[in-house]
């Protein structure tokens, strides 16, 4: 039984790194794609003089912060806690 529970704890743990692992090299595209669309945005804002054109990078930033705080930040040990 208890080398069950060590072996569960393990598979737990490894399948945690994997999904931290996976949300970094996520973050890394979705990073890229996002400073780019802020770029893209912030000119056509600018050119168009419609600041609404910027409305996007709003959900986008959400969805930035929580990568980013998933694969980097203290996510995990909250959701832990």
């Amino acid at each position: 039984l208890e080398r069950q529970l060590v072996l569960q704890n393990l598979i737990r743990e490894r399948q945690t790194a994997m999904q931290i692992a996976w949300t970094r090299e996520f973050l890394k595209y979705f990073g890229t794609f996002f400073g780019l669309a802020a770029v893209v945005l912030t000119t056509g804002a600018v050119k168009r003089k419609n600041p609404a054109v910027l409305l996007p990078i709003l959900p986008l930033s959400f969805v930035f912060c929580y990568q980013y705080d998933m694969g980097y930040g203290t996510l995990l040990q909250r959701i832990k806690g």
